[in-house]
C-alpha cells in the first residue's frame, strides 16, 4: 500500500479548512440576515385536548421553515457544514458558463431572513388558530442573532391560543321543500350545534353538507359560497350567537329546483385541425338522449347509453352527474369528458315572492314548491389514443427481504371492441438476492434467484355474466381475463414454472366496501431442473416435495376490503378477508363420472389440488394527538388440504417474518410450530411454511422533527401445521398439548425504526430485535436467543408495514 504523500495530505487539510470557513458575508446585503433555523416554538398554557392539538399542529406547520442543510426537512437540525452548498451557489453565480449553471443545480441558494418573513408567518399562524375558534389567539415572532455572528440568526415563536369560543345558539334555515310533503331540515344535518367549537372548518362543513343535500334534490345552481353566517360575540363572553343567511349575490335560479332536459353527447374529432367542424351523423340512444359524431361512434351506442346515469325529465341529482362522469371516464375510450349544463329558453318560470324580495339581505328559499326549470346537457367527448406503452426499471428492497434490479414492459390497446375494453401485454424480469443469518446458530443465509414472466389480460369496464350489474354502482367495476406464464430459478436448487388462467370480477358498491370475486382461476405449476442438493432436501421432507409437485390448482376465491374512518375521528379500522377453495367443482365432475373418491384424481393427466382456505387481516389505529399514533394489526388464516393430498400447495401456505411481519426475523426463518431443522442452510426456509397462521403487531409512531418520524414496535406470531408431520416434529397445532405450550411457540420480537414521510412516499428503516424463539435453544428461559447479534433484522422498505 502506497503511503499518503505530504502534499496530498496538506491539500486535504486545506480543503477541509476551506469548507469549514465558508462565509456568505461578502454576498449579504446591508439588511440581510442568514436564516439558520427555528430556535423554539413555545405554547403558553399547554392545555390538553385533541382539538387544541390539531389547531396547534396547523399553526406550527405555518411557522416551520427549513434552513440550509436541514436534516429530513427539520426546521432546526442541520447537517455538518450546512453553508457549503449556498456558498458554492453564490460563488458559481459570478461565472455564468454552461458548466457552472449545471453545477448550481446541485447546490441550494442561501435562505435569508427576508425569505422566511417571521412576522408575516406569525400572522398566518395566528389566523389559522382564529379560524379554528381561538378568536383571541396571539402569535409573536422574535429574531435571535448569533452572539458570534450577528449576520446569522434564529427565530423563536410564542403561541398563546387563548380560550376556545363556543356556539351559544344557532339560527338555521327554515324548512326547504325538496318534493311534495318533504323538506330539507337544516338543523338535522348541520355540523353546527350549541356547545360546539366556533371554527371556519365547522362553518365550511355545514355549508358543504347543506349544498350537497340540496343539489342532490334539484337545486343545481346552488353553491356553498351563497350560504353565509352572521356571528355575534357580544351577547355572552367566550360564546358566539350564529345566524345562517343567504348571501346578497345569490341568484334566483339557485333558489329553485331543476330537472334534466335533453342530453346531447358530442364526439369530437381526434384531429385538432377538425375540432371546429360540425358532427355529420347522429344516433338516438334513448328518449331525450342523442349522440352526435363524424365517421364512427368510437364506442358502441348501447354501451354509451348504459353509462348515462341521468334520466331526461327527472329531477337533477348531483350523485347521478358524478356517476355519469365516472362511468364515461372509466371506459378508457376518452381522454377527457366535459359537462355543460344550460337553462332551456322559455322555462325560466316564476320565482317565489320570498326569493325576489326587494331587500336582498332577506333573500331566502321558497317556503312551498316552486316551478321547476329545465336543464339541457351537452357532453363533449375527446377520444384517447388507442395504443399506449410503458417501460420501467427499478432497484429496490422488497418486503420479503429480496433486493435487486427489475425491468417491466407493457403495451396496451384501449377500447378494443368499442366498449372500453383494454388489452394489455406485459413482460417482466428481475434478479434478486436475500442475505441474513439464522437466529439460532448465526449461520449465514444467502439466496439468489431470477424471475421471468409475462401475461396477456383483457379487461372489460363492466360486470359480465350477468351483464350491467355495475349500473347500480357509483364506483368503477370490471371483469378481467388473464393468461400468464412465469419461471423462477433459484440458483443451485430448482426452477419453478407456472402457467395460469383466471377470470375476475371487481366492484365497489360503496366507499367502505370493495369486493373481488374470482369464479375461475386455473394454474399449473411444474418443478423442473432440480439439483442433487435440493433432491436430498425433498427426500428428508416428503411433505415439502408433495406441496411442490407438478399439479393443477383449480381455484375459486372471494376477497373483500372494508375501511371505516369517521370524519374527524382519531380511529381507523380496516379489514382484509379471503375465502377460497380448490378442486370442489372438478371433484364433483369426477364423482359424477363414477370415479372412486379415494383415487388420485387428475385434470388433463395431472393431479389437482384440493383445499379450502380462509384468511383475515384486521388493522386498527388510534391517533392520540397531532404527533402520536398507535397502530395495531391482527392477522390469522387457515388452509386445509384433502382428497388428492394432505398438504396444500406451497404457494398457498402461510409464513411469517420480514419487513412487514415479525421484523426481528427474516422471511420464513421461523416455524412451523416449534420445529427446528437440524442442519441450517440457505434453503432451510423451505420448511418454514404452515397451514395455520397467527400474527399480532403493535407499533407506536411519533414525530421527531420535520418529516422524520420514529416508531417502537412489538411483533409476535408463528405458523403451524394442521396435521402432524413425521419429518417436522412439533410443527402441528395438536402437538402443542396445552395453551401455555402453544403460547410458548409464538415468536416475539421488538425494535425501533425511522420513517421519512414525504406524503406521497414513505421511506422506512426498521431494526428488529428478537426476544423469543418458538423452539428450544441452548439458552434456557423465555428469552432464549443464543447470541444477541444473530437475532437482529435490518429492513429498508417503502410504505408503512400496516
Amino acid at each position: 500500500m502506497q503511503p499518503i504523500r505530504t502534499p496530498y495530505l496538506l491539500l486535504g487539510a486545506l480543503s477541509l479548512t476551506a469548507l469549514t470557513s465558508c462565509s456568505l458575508h461578502r454576498y449579504q446585503g446591508p439588511d440581510d440576515q442568514l436564516y439558520i433555523g427555528v430556535k423554539s416554538i413555545d405554547v403558553v398554557g399547554k392545555a390538553q385536548g385533541g382539538y387544541l392539538g390539531d389547531a396547534l399542529a396547523e399553526a406550527e406547520a405555518k411557522l416551520s421553515y427549513a434552513p440550509n442543510g436541514a436534516i429530513l426537512g427539520s426546521n432546526s437540525l442541520r447537517f455538518p457544514f450546512p453553508l457549503v452548498s449556498p456558498y458554492l451557489y453564490m460563488s458559481l453565480s459570478s461565472h455564468p458558463t454552461w458548466l457552472t449553471k449545471g453545477l448550481r443545480r446541485l447546490t441550494s441558494r442561501p435562505v435569508w431572513m427576508r425569505d422566511v418573513s417571521p412576522t408575516l408567518r406569525a400572522k398566518v399562524a395566528q389566523q389559522a388558530l382564529r379560524d379554528r375558534g381561538y378568536l383571541a389567539a396571539q402569535v409573536r415572532a422574535s429574531i435571535h442573532p448569533l452572539p458570534s455572528d450577528s449576520l446569522q440568526a434564529k427565530v423563536s415563536y410564542q403561541i398563546d391560543p387563548g380560550a376556545l369560543y363556543l356556539l351559544d345558539s344557532v339560527s338555521y334555515f327554515p324548512p326547504v321543500p325538496i318534493r311534495k310533503d318533504r323538506f330539507f331540515r337544516h338543523e338535522r344535518l348541520s355540523y353546527l350545534h350549541r356547545g360546539g367549537p366556533f371554527s371556519m372548518q365547522a362553518l365550511q362543513a355545514d355549508r358543504d353538507i347543506a349544498t350537497a343535500f340540496l343539489r342532490e334534490h334539484g337545486y343545481y345552481y346552488l353553491k356553498s359560497d351563497y350560504i353565509t353566517y352572521e356571528a355575534d360575540t357580544l351577547q355572552k363572553a367566550g360564546h358566539v350567537a350564529l345566524r345562517t343567511r343567504l348571501a346578497p349575490e345569490t341568484p334566483p335560479e339557485a333558489l329553485r329546483q331543476w330537472r334534466v332536459g335533453d342530453i346531447q353527447l358530442r364526439l369530437l374529432p381526434d384531429d385538432n385541425e377538425r375540432l371546429g367542424s360540425l358532427a355529420t351523423d347522429s344516433v338516438g340512444l334513448g328518449p331525450g338522449l342523442k349522440l352526435y359524431y363524424t365517421d364512427k361512434t368510437l364506442v358502441r351506442p348501447r354501451m354509451l347509453a348504459s353509462r348515462i346515469r341521468m334520466t331526461p325529465q327527472a329531477i337533477y341529482k348531483s350523485s347521478e352527474e358524478a356517476s355519469t362522469l365516472a362511468a364515461l371516464n372509466n371506459l378508457g375510450a376518452f381522454s377527457s369528458v366535459e359537462f355543460y349544463f344550460s337553462k332551456r329558453e322559455g322555462t325560466q318560470g316564476n320565482v317565489s315572492a320570498d326569493s325576489t324580495a326587494s331587500d336582498s339581505l332577506r333573500r331566502s328559499f321558497p317556503s312551498v314548491m316552486d316551478s321547476i326549470g329545465d336543464l339541457d346537457l351537452m357532453v363533449l367527448l375527446r377520444p384517447s389514443r388507442p395504443w399506449s406503452a410503458y417501460i420501467g426499471a427499478a432497484m429496490m428492497k422488497k418486503s420479503n427481504n429480496y433486493m435487486g434490479p427489475g425491468v417491466s414492459l407493457s403495451l396496451d390497446r384501449n377500447n378494443l371492441f368499442g366498449g372500453g375494453e383494454r388489452l394489455s401485454a406485459n413482460l417482466y424480469g428481475s434478479y434478486e438476492w436475500q442475505t441474513g443469518r439464522s437466529p439460532s446458530d448465526g449461520s449465514s443465509v444467502s439466496i439468489n434467484s431470477y424471475q421471468l414472466g409475462g401475461d396477456l389480460s383483457l379487461v372489460f369496464p363492466t360486470i359480465l355474466f350477468p351483464s350491467m350489474l355495475d349500473s347500480y354502482y357509483k364506483y368503477p367495476t370490471s371483469t378481467s381475463f388473464k393468461l400468464g406464464a412465469q419461471a423462477i430459478n433459484h440458483a443451485r436448487y430448482y426452477t419453478l414454472r407456472s402457467l395460469s388462467l383466471s377470470m375476475e370480477y371487481s366492484f365497489q358498491p360503496s366507499e367502505r366496501w370493495s369486493h373481488r370475486l374470482v369464479p375461475l382461476s386455473l394454474s399449473y405449476t411444474q418443478l423442473a431442473h432440480t439439483t442433487a442438493r435440493f433432491d436430498k432436501l425433498l427426500e428428508e421432507n416428503p411433505a415439502l416435495g408433495l406441496s411442490l409437485r407438478n399439479q393443477f390448482i383449480p381455484k375459486l376465491a372471494y376477497y373483500f376490503t372494508y375501511t371505516h374512518q369517521p370524519e374527524q375521528s382519531p380511529h381507523f379500522l380496516q379489514l382484509f378477508g379471503e375465502v377460497s377453495e380448490a378442486g370442489n367443482v372438478v371433484n364433483a365432475l369426477e364423482s359424477l363420472s363414477g370415479r372412486p373418491y379415494g383415487e388420485t384424481k387428475k385434470l388433463f393427466g395431472v393431479p389437482f389440488a384440493e383445499f379450502v382456505k380462509a384468511a383475515l387481516d384486521m388493522r386498527y389505529s388510534w391517533r392520540i394527538d397531532r404527533n402520536q399514533t398507535i397502530a395495531t394489526r391482527l392477522a390469522t388464516g387457515a388452509i386445509y388440504a384433502y382428497g388428492n393430498a394432505t398438504t396444500a400447495p406451497y404457494i398457498e401456505q402461510f409464513y411469517v417474518g420480514g419487513a412487514n411481519s415479525i421484523r426481528a426475523f427474516t422471511v420464513r426463518s421461523i416455524g412451523p410450530g416449534r420445529f427446528r431443522t437440524e442442519d441450517e442452510n440457505a434453503y432451510s426456509f423451505m420448511d418454514r411454511v404452515g397451514e395455520f397462521k397467527f400474527e399480532a403487531n403493535l407499533e407506536y409512531r411519533g414525530r421527531l422533527f420535520g418529516d422524520c418520524h420514529a416508531a417502537v414496535f412489538l411483533d409476535a406470531g408463528n405458523v403451524w401445521l394442521l396435521r402432524p408431520d413425521a419429518s417436522r416434529p412439533g410443527a402441528a397445532l395438536s402437538e402443542a398439548g396445552s395453551l401455555p405450550r402453544l403460547l410458548d411457540q409464538i415468536a416475539v420480537g421488538t425494535g425501533a425504526g425511522l420513517r421519512y414521510d414525504l406524503s406521497f412516499l414513505v421511506v422506512r428503516f426498521d431494526v428488529g430485535i428478537g426476544l423469543h424463539l418458538p423452539y428450544a435453544t441452548e439458552r434456557r428461559g423465555w428469552y432464549n436467543i443464543p447470541r444477541f447479534k444473530d437475532a437482529i433484522g435490518y429492513h429498508l422498505a417503502i410504505g408503512y408495514p400496516f
